[in-house]
């Protein structure tokens, strides 16, 4: 007589995105014995002991035989403990007893006593489990309501594996105090913890009013909401940039359902339970001792998402930029122009959303006093050239926006805040409203070249998803703003002698559109273009 194999489904993270493996169990004659295949990890091995614990605590035997668990497609790696129920129920059905449906999903962690524990990362699982066809999702209760967040999937919460027992048809498990126990504890289910620390804490946005003589400064930062332009800021400690920094999402728009969607799939992969799409813009900042893998992800088998996926659709906040690392600097280049990071590993390759407006803090030197006048400066002239050549051209030319902030004199101080988010937010978005009418206008003619050019494929499919002017590719910007002649021979002159990149052409262009949308202009004018430049820096911002 031929063994019974039980089978569910469950799903496999890589990244944000997720992939369906069927995990099968059948029992074989030979020594008992339990043994998992399919490329798991230590998490995955180690459910055999929660497993058995969990049997003996709903009251049901556990088998007596040589016991094979197979996660399938057995060729890609699996990780974490959310496989922990499917086996569960892959194990009951292999006992006799029947299983969920093919076109039920199962994800949870099991506890020695048998409750169903949350996972990480249950809205990228619900996400995919919907786009493969899959019509339910099982899922511990305390991740009922962030899988409640898409529509048209069913959800079955669960707080013990007594209940999938009984839904199974399982029976006998009254007869026991063991079985008793545990549906006490399906009718009030603890709450438990993530399984570790979460790697998003909440921020406490503040009000710009409580920035002193910092008015020029405040006004470039609202240019930089509109656009969604980098910024780099660099003044002595203690004159305002960290104050400035972390105002900054105060007056940023709030994220569209889109945007909500996949903040909340990048909270729910770090640990958060999301109750709710959010509605303010995420910020991270990272500490200046971070490593490259803690600021744009990495570690051991598949790659975990670092800081800048943690600040998608936000502010990726760094202060002391020049003290972090030079290899972590310099990590931050390609997600700074694309907004995704890929991640390659031996037997993996992920890749993360990092879709964040980087604001960059320094001291003009080491000392922190190179702006402060003659004689202020400590620092000898090496040390001085050391520290600016730590960040290295490249990734200071991917910043649109480089402000000097001056120490503010005695008068502004007595003057007090001038600006509050309330009045800048307002301001940011009405002009994000006037940009947003060319977008669409964009967004539409970039969807007529797809149709008659496929092979655009996937550079019209980025443009089709343009939000902001920071985003809007080269050739439009040349073909459509506007230069006068002597613009036109700035420009060519800056370019010609090195002092601008093509790559910083682009940017100042769309840097001007940004400056019209807050001047309330139809097309950049040549003091838009001239403002774009003064924003940009173009001149030594350290003082050198």
């Amino acid at each position: 007589m031929s063994a019974s194999v039980g089978a569910a489904y469950s799903m496999s993270l890589w990244g944000l995105e997720a992939t369906p493996v069927r995990v099968e169990a059948v029992l074989l004659g030979g020594l008992p014995n339990v043994s998992i295949v399919g490329l798991a990890d230590t998490a995955v091995n180690e459910a055999r002991e929660r497993l058995r614990a969990s049997f003996s605590c709903v009251g049901m035997v556990w088998p007596n035989e040589r016991l094979t668990v197979n996660l399938s497609p057995a060729d890609t790696a699996k990780t974490g403990t959310r496989f922990d129920l499917a086996i569960a129920v892959a194990i009951i059905g292999a006992l006799g007893y029947r299983t969920f449906s093919p076109r039920t999903v199962v994800v949870g962690e099991l506890g020695l006593d048998g409750s169903v524990r949350p996972v990480r990362g249950v809205i990228p699982c619900v996400l995919a489990a919907q786009r493969f066809g899959y019509q339910q999702i099982v899922v511990p209760v305390e991740n009922e309501a962030e899988a409640r967040l898409i529509s048209g999937m069913r959800v079955l919460p669960v707080s013990h594996l007594a209940q999938v027992a009984e839904l199974l048809g399982v029976s006998g498990m009254a007869d026991d105090v063991q079985g008793e126990h545990a549906r006490e504890s399906c009718s009030t289910p603890e709450v438990m913890p993530a399984s570790r620390p979460c790697a998003i804490a909440p921020h406490s946005v503040g009000d710009l009013i409580d920035v002193y003589g910092q008015d020029e400064a405040i006004w470039a930062l609202e240019v930089a909401a509109v656009g969604g332009h980098h910024v780099q800021l660099v003044g002595a400690p203690g004159i305002g940039k960290s104050m400035l920094a972390s105002r900054f999402p105060g007056i940023l728009p709030p994220l569209s359902e889109r945007e909500a969607m996949e903040v909340a799939a990048v909270q729910s992969l770090g640990g958060v339970y999301v109750s709710e799409l959010p509605t303010t813009r995420p910020f991270s900042a990272p500490h200046h001792t971070s490593t490259t893998a803690a600021l744009v992800g990495g570690g051991r088998g598949v790659p975990q998402p670092g800081a800048i996926t943690y600040a998608h659709h936000g502010v990726l906040f760094c202060d002391e930029f020049p003290e972090f690392s030079q290899q972590a600097i310099q990590a931050l280049r390609q997600p700074m122009e694309t907004g995704w990071v890929d991640l390659h590993r031996v037997h993996a390759h992920v890749r993360y959303p990092a879709h964040f407006q980087l604001i960059a803090a320094a001291n003009p030197c080491r000392c922190g006093h190179a702006l402060d006048g003659a004689g202020m400066c400590v620092c000898k002239p090496r040390e001085r050239a050391t520290y600016r050549s730590h960040l290295g051209g490249p990734i200071r030319d991917r910043f649109d926006i480089r402000l000097v902030l001056r120490r503010p004199s005695k008068a502004a101080l007595a003057a007090g805040g001038q600006v509050s988010s309330a009045q800048a937010l307002e301001r940011v978005l009405s002009a994000r409203a006037r940009a947003q009418k060319r977008l669409e206008a964009f967004s539409v003619s970039a969807t007529k070249t797809t149709a008659t050019d496929n092979s655009a494929g996937a550079d019209n499919d980025r443009r089709r998803r343009i939000s902001c002017n920071a985003e809007l590719p080269g050739r439009w910007l040349r073909e459509h703003t506007p230069l006068s002649g002597a613009m036109e021979s700035v420009i060519d002159r800056q370019v010609s002698t090195g002092q601008l990149s093509l790559r910083g052409l682009d940017r100042v262009l769309r840097l001007s559109w940004s400056v019209a949308d807050m001047q309330v202009h139809a097309t950049p004018t040549d003091d838009d273009l001239a403002m774009a430049f003064t924003l940009r820096g173009e001149e030594d911002v350290y003082g050198d």
